[in-house]
């Protein structure tokens, strides 16, 4: 993901104080994982929100899990917080983050946004993949050296990837040009993608870096064979879903 633009948003914005209440305390109820971007983009922070105190008119998030990007995040004066709920993209700006206590543990706290931008566009919908249909995605560095990484989501606006641990090449902006997705059902793809995000994510001991990539033109044909690829997976989990049901 890259810090949303601000101005070309208009016919998106939503300025109802109600409104930004009702979409915060969604994503705070469905547990909705949040990009907290400064720094230009270059750095970020992943979350999850916490409360809205209407009172007080604050939103509490939660710690981050590297403190050196906490420390950072604490002196930065503007700040963008993204989510992807349902494939539509929910963003707004805030300006200082301070940190306080909620539930007995560490937290930030930053003022209600007083703009807040829904977009539903096709090119921002990304599908969570099941384990099961996780395509490899084989990335090829400038020394020719082969990373192979697992897509947690796929979209025809990119893909989002872990690792374990980031190599020193893998940098916000960074551009890697030949990269192979084996998609299965479709056969392998051979694209360019271009690191938007990296953030750190935590399952309980298990930590790992997460990449958000966008892909740099896609065919039309592409195009096509991932929507196949995102149809047969939907088709799949809902057959899965079914037999859970019966």
């Amino acid at each position: 993901m890259s810090p949303p633009n601000d101005n070309k948003q208009d016919d998106f914005t939503i300025t109802s104080r109600r409104e930004i209440i009702f979409y915060l305390r969604q994503l705070i109820n469905d547990g909705t994982q949040v990009s907290v971007m400064f720094n230009e983009g270059k750095d970020s922070v992943l979350t999850v929100l916490l409360d809205v105190d209407e009172e007080a008119g604050n939103l509490v998030f939660d710690w981050g899990g590297s403190e050196e990007l906490n420390a950072r995040l604490l002196q930065s004066n503007k700040n963008y917080f993204v989510a992807l709920p349902m494939g539509i993209r929910n963003q707004f700006v805030t300006g200082v983050i301070k940190a306080t206590t909620y539930s007995k543990r560490r937290a930030f706290v930053v003022p209600l946004p007083d703009r807040y931008v829904r977009l539903q566009r096709r090119e921002f919908f990304r599908l969570s993949l099941p384990i099961t249909q996780r395509p490899v995605c084989t990335i090829t560095l400038d020394d020719k050296q082969e990373i192979k990484l697992n897509a947690v989501d796929i979209g025809l606006g990119g893909v989002g990837l872990e690792i374990p641990s980031l190599p020193a090449s893998f940098v916000m902006g960074k551009v890697f040009p030949n990269t192979r997705i084996d998609i299965k059902t479709q056969g392998v793809m051979q694209v360019s993608i271009k690191i938007c995000f990296i953030g750190e994510i935590a399952r309980g001991t298990h930590e790992a870096i997460r990449l958000g990539c966008n892909f740099q033109n896609l065919t039309p044909a592409q195009e096509n064979e991932l929507q196949k690829f995102i149809t047969f997976v939907q088709r799949e989990e809902r057959a899965r879903m079914g037999r859970l049901d019966s």
